[in-house]
């Protein structure tokens, strides 16, 4: 036990160097990280919430207002969020592993899933999909616990499933997946006790009422955001997420050793069809098959099931005849592949990610008081400049941006400034010209 936790520590350890070292390098925020963080501002101190739409979940912001309460102004500390939630989910997951098939199961899933670079890059941010992932994989774990006999400690799926949905509105599909396969695979011992299955089910659903009533308040339903959730999505047609992640399979969905490792657990789970691999895959296949068809494509949308498949393939490899020191050594590659990854793409996104933060500044040192932007780039303008942002076409603002990526002037821009337009800066980067800021009439 001692060693097996000595090596958990040592993968936590890499996972967390990696982690830290990309959000040392100070990267600006991207588009979502910006929504959250400006939504946890406004909460905190007041002050634009443009580019905030209703799809977005209210727990990741209120954690983020506690940390801008208590002094964050840049962009690290609000990541240290994802770092936290990160490294519970390998803990989650070795956890979850072990309980289903041993201690060398989880050793290799933990590893396995630290070292997916896919996973360390976005623990990297202020992003709710990994700490969604974390608290789907302690609900999994409750369950797991309880099957054969449910106990009080069931009660705790109710407030775990809740902070899932409330970080992120989309875990209501793996939450329903994982109660309702898991009452199939094991319906006599969930339900042994009547009142306590009830109990929990109940408790989930008062966790829930706030939303159901903010829901009706804003669409009239207490599913409406849901649902909103669901139409916002920017699939250009049916399918075209589920193309894409089978076309990520499977090195490019989360890196070489998990990739091979989630495609031979998805194999031998469909050959010895035992019900702790019936757990493990089946809410991962559905939950990807209803965001495939549902959604448009990004890793991050299916960690959870990314995690799961991670398990599958730990319980793979650890029933085989594997040497022990092969499968040490593609697990440690793995880890070291991921971290160097991480690096240099946390890198080469600065350049992308640098024109609002330009933009911003030359904003925020000539307005006094509140103040409108006309911008592309609506949740990074507001977010770094102070200001509310809106598209162009909008009534009169007092400032206009206008952006340029790779020397490419952005979509949604119109060709000249309005008139009256004065031009206040150009911010460069790379020797190109990345933003022009104009202070226009205002009202």
């Amino acid at each position: 036990m001692r060693r097996e936790r000595a090596l958990l520590l040592l993968i936590v350890a890499a996972f967390v160097a990696s982690v830290a070292f990309a959000i040392a390098q100070h990267v600006p925020f991207e588009n979502d990280e910006t929504v959250y963080a400006t939504q946890a501002r406004a909460w905190a101190a007041g002050g634009p919430v443009t580019g905030v739409g209703l799809q977005r979940a209210p727990l990741l912001p209120a954690i983020g207002t506690l940390v801008y309460k208590a002094g964050a102004r840049s962009e690290w500390p609000f990541r240290l969020t994802g770092l936290v939630f990160g490294s519970a989910a390998v803990v989650l997951l070795w956890a979850l592993a072990r309980a289903v098939a041993g201690p060398r199961a989880g050793l290799i899933a933990a590893a396995i899933f630290a070292g997916a670079p896919t996973i360390m890059q976005r623990s990297a941010q202020f992003m709710t999909d990994v700490p969604a992932t974390a608290l789907l994989l302690a609900l999994a774990l409750v369950l797991w616990h309880n099957r054969a006999r449910a106990g009080p400690a069931l009660l705790f799926a109710a407030p775990i499933a809740a902070a899932a949905f409330y970080i992120r509105y989309a875990s209501i599909l793996p939450i329903g997946l994982l109660v309702l396969i898991a009452l199939v695979l094991w319906h006599d011992g969930l339900l042994r006790d009547p009142l306590l299955a009830a109990g929990t089910i109940v408790l989930f659903g008062v966790l829930l009422v706030p939303h159901a009533l903010h829901a009706i308040h804003e669409t009239g339903t207490p599913w409406g955001i849901v649902t909103y959730s669901t139409h916002s999505a920017g699939r250009r047609y049916v399918g075209q997420a589920l193309l894409q992640y089978l076309a990520w399979l499977p090195f490019a969905l989360a890196g070489p050793v998990a990739g091979i490792a989630m495609v031979a657990g998805i194999v031998a789970a469909a050959v010895r069809r035992s019900k702790a691999a019936t757990f493990i895959v089946a809410p991962a296949a559905v939950d990807v098959l209803v965001l495939g068809l549902t959604e448009h494509g990004d890793e991050r949308f299916i960690f959870f099931p990314v995690a799961l498949l991670c398990v599958a393939g730990a319980l793979f490899v650890s029933q085989i005849a594997t040497p022990k020191r092969l499968v040490a050594a593609v697990l440690s590659l793995g880890l070291i592949g991921a971290g160097i990854y991480t690096v240099a793409h946390t890198g080469s996104a600065r350049a992308h990610r640098l024109p609002p933060v330009l933009a911003g500044r030359a904003i925020a040192a000539r307005a006094h008081g509140p103040c409108t932007v006309l911008a592309a780039e609506i949740a990074e303008t507001t977010w770094y400049s102070g200001c509310s942002t809106y598209p162009f076409g909008a009534p009169a603002a007092d400032f206009a941006v206008f952006y340029r990526i790779g020397g490419v002037r952005l979509t949604g821009q119109p060709k000249d400034p309005p008139a009256g337009a004065v031009q206040i800066a150009s911010s460069r980067s790379g020797g190109r010209v990345v933003a022009t800021v104009y202070a226009l009439s205002g009202p």
